[in-house]
This record gives structure tokens, sequence and C-alpha cells, in this order.
């Protein structure tokens, strides 16, 4: 394949990495995570495409330029998601202390 299929690939991927960022900002973490999932399939498909295409020096260009803008977006939303996933680890914390404090309940009920 040539950089006519490559570079489409990448911009597609660069595209849905630009609307993870914006969901991120808006807070919609079920969008966030929807949208990944056909960022994995992108990165799926440039892997295959990677192997048979042959670029000119003005496509390389084009795709650093793609993936610099992918990976700035990346780090943008890294962010995002590291005060989130905190919170997140706060909620799930309790339960679990919770958890642990109900089988201690249970074991030792079952000890008489």
């Amino acid at each position: 394949m040539q950089a006519q299929t490559l570079i489409p690939a990448y911009t597609a991927l660069a595209d849905t990495m630009a609307q993870m960022l914006a969901a991120a900002k808006q807070n919609n973490w079920d969008k966030v995570s929807e949208l990944e999932a056909g960022y994995l399939e992108n990165v799926a498909q440039i892997k295959v495409l990677e192997r048979t295409s042959i670029l000119t020096q003005e496509t390389k260009s084009q795709k650093i330029e793609i993936i610099q803008r992918i990976l700035a977006d990346d780090h943008q939303l890294k962010l995002l998601i590291h005060p989130w996933m905190q919170k997140l680890s706060q909620w799930v914390q309790p339960s679990q202390s919770q958890a642990a404090q109900m089988q201690a309940k249970l074991n030792s009920a079952y000890q008489m």
C-alpha cells in the first residue's frame, strides 16, 4: 500500500485522539472509553499498513506532524485522566475497606 492509505489512517487516529481529549475536557469519561475502542482499531490498522507502505519525504513529514499532534493530545488527555483516576481510586478504596471489615466480621462469626 502507498501513503494515500497510510496518511489518512494516521489522520483518523489523530481525529479520534482529539475527540477523546474533547470528551475528557467535558468529563465525559464514557465517551472517552467508547472512542478508545475506535482508537485501538485505528492503531491496529496502521500497524498493518506500515508494513507495506512506502513513504516519500513529503509523506514522512506529514506522518511526523500527525504523530506529534497525537502525542500532544495524548499528553493533555493524561493530565486530565490522572486526577479522575485518583478520584476513582478514592471511591473504590472505601468499598474495599468496607469489604475487608465485612469479611473480618464474617470470619469471626464463623470461628465460634
